[in-house]
C-alpha cells in the first residue's frame, strides 16, 4: 500500500442550516474520538450561549442583532393629531438645558412662539421636543414610552430636571399666597401666576382660580361672588 497520510480528513454532519464544518485529524488522533470531543465542545457552546441569551431575555436585555426601535414618551394619539390646514410649524428657540437658561423663560416663549399650536394641548405636547437640543433632547429621549398623555405633566417632568432658579415652593406654600393691602389685583395675579410656575405639583385650573381668589381680601371676593 502507498504512504500513510500525515492528516486525515474527517467529515462530521452538522445541521443544515449550518455549513458542513471539516475536522482535521492529526495521524496519531483516533478520529472517532476527536469527532466525540468536537461534538461535545459544540453542545457545551450552544448550551452556553442559550443560558447567556436566557438570562438577558430575563433581564430584559436584547439579545438579537436588531437595530433598537426609538419610542416616544408621548401618547400615541398625540403624536397622532395632525396640524390643521394651512398651518406651519414655527421656528423654534432651544433649549440645551445649560445652568444658565431658565425653565419658565423657554416654556413662556415656546408659548409665544407657538401662536394658535398652543391651543391645542396635544399640538402644544407633539412639537415641544422640538424646541428642546442637546442634553435637553436627550432627556426628552430616555422618558419612558408612551408616558405623557398631558401637558402639565409634560411641563412638571421639565421642570424637575432642568429648573435651576429659586427654591421650588409646594402647594401649600402657594395656597397661603394673600394680595399685599395696597397692591393693585393685576400685580397680585401676576405674582400668583409667577409662583405657580415655581409649584410642579399639578393642580386642577379650577383649583388654582380658588387659591388665587382665596389671596383676595374679603370685600373683593364678595364683589367677584355677585
Amino acid at each position: 500500500m502507498g504512504a500513510r497520510l500525515e492528516q486525515q480528513p474527517i467529515r462530521r454532519e452538522v445541521p443544515e442550516e449550518q455549513p458542513r464544518r471539516v475536522i482535521m485529524v492529526n495521524r496519531d488522533q483516533d478520529a472517532d474520538e476527536v469527532v466525540h470531543r468536537v461534538r461535545r465542545e459544540n453542545m457545551m457552546e450552544n448550551d452556553l450561549t442559550s443560558m447567556i441569551e436566557r438570562i438577558m431575555a430575563q433581564n430584559g436585555l436584547n439579545t438579537g442583532l436588531r437595530r433598537p426601535n426609538y419610542s416616544s414618551p408621548l401618547s400615541e394619539y398625540v403624536l397622532q393629531t395632525e396640524l390643521p390646514r394651512g398651518c406651519k410649524i414655527p421656528k423654534f428657540t432651544k433649549f440645551s438645558g445649560d445652568t444658565s437658561e431658565s425653565t419658565i423663560e423657554h416654556i413662556a416663549r415656546y408659548m409665544t412662539e407657538a401662536g394658535d399650536l398652543a391651543n391645542s394641548e396635544n399640538l402644544r405636547m407633539k412639537y415641544f421636543p422640538s424646541s428642546l437640543t442637546k442634553n435637553a433632547f436627550t432627556w426628552f429621549t430616555t422618558l419612558p414610552p408612551n408616558s405623557i398623555d398631558a401637558w402639565p405633566q409634560l411641563e412638571r417632568l421639565f421642570h424637575e430636571k432642568f429648573y435651576m432658579g429659586q427654591t421650588k415652593i409646594s402647594l401649600k406654600e402657594l395656597a397661603s399666597i394673600k394680595r399685599k393691602f395696597t397692591e393693585p389685583i393685576d400685580d397680585y395675579l401676576n405674582r400668583f401666576r409667577l409662583l405657580k410656575s415655581k409649584c410642579f405639583t399639578i393642580v386642577l385650573e379650577h383649583e388654582l382660580v380658588e387659591m388665587a381668589v382665596g389671596g383676595l381680601d374679603y370685600s373683593i371676593r364678595k364683589k367677584l361672588d355677585t
